[in-house]
């Protein structure tokens, strides 16, 4: 399960986090998994959170293959030239080759699934969907190369309707259909938009919303009866390019 993001801080760790606790309540094992990430290593940094908030032992080295220490999107990180000289906005088979930056971390979380044996393995992206990462290759191409469902998390509040559905209509016509999304009060400050958000994006997209996680959540209760169900449903498979 790929968890993509509307944008840069829209809540994707804190729910991710919210996730694994929840998932731990309830007797389920979830790894967490964090293809990319960019900034500096502390205890606030993504990898570490996540880590912190699983049940399963694992550290931040491990769930995170590639840790870029300047706050910039992973792929502009290690080569800017890359997306700046002409860059390729596709998702072709060539990026998704083993020998590449995606085959080596799908065999680094492939090990751990391994060793941890996960009912279900939590990825978080890095940004929105549109983010340049390692290998010149573009975000949609790991949930491809990764073959993970992606589920959508966007923010509570004006705004939130139109980032959501462009998300879940890129994903589409990409081919890797939303099996739903979430949505995050990031900010304590009331908002009118955040009323009708959830139920507005749902009519539009034909998605179910998995959850709408308040500012600060104290428990689970905002997480909706189905959402693991509708999250891991095996019917639907993995998407692929």
């Amino acid at each position: 399960m790929f968890l993509v993001g509307t944008d840069t801080d829209c809540g994707k760790t804190t729910l991710a986090c919210a996730l694994l606790r929840a998932a731990a309540g309830a007797g389920l094992r979830v790894l967490p998994f964090k293809p990319a990430a960019s900034g500096p290593s502390r205890p606030e940094a993504d990898p570490d959170r996540l880590a912190a908030a699983s049940d399963l032992g694992v550290s931040a080295s491990e769930i995170c293959p590639l840790r870029y220490s300047e706050p910039l999107a992973p792929g502009i990180v290690e080569d800017a030239a890359a997306f700046t000289a002409g860059p390729r906005l596709d998702v072709s088979q060539d990026m998704l080759q083993e020998t590449g930056p995606i085959g080596h971390v799908r065999s680094v979380m492939e090990n751990l699934e391994a060793a941890h044996r996960p009912e279900v393995t939590l990825v978080e992206g890095a940004g929105g969907l549109w983010v340049p990462m390692p290998g010149g290759t573009w975000l949609p191409a790991w949930i491809a190369g990764l073959r993970a469902a992606p589920v959508v998390v966007g923010r509570l509040g004006l705004g939130g309707v139109n980032h959501a559905l462009l998300t879940i209509f890129a994903l589409r016509a990409l081919g890797l259909p939303p099996r739903g999304f979430f949505l995050v009060d990031t900010h304590a400050m009331p908002d009118a938009a955040r009323t009708h958000n959830p139920a507005v994006v749902a009519a539009a997209s034909g998605l179910p919303c998995l959850g709408v996680m308040p500012h600060a959540a104290a428990d689970a209760s905002w997480l909706a009866a189905d959402a693991w169900a509708t999250m891991t449903d095996s019917a639907h498979g993995a998407p692929g390019l």
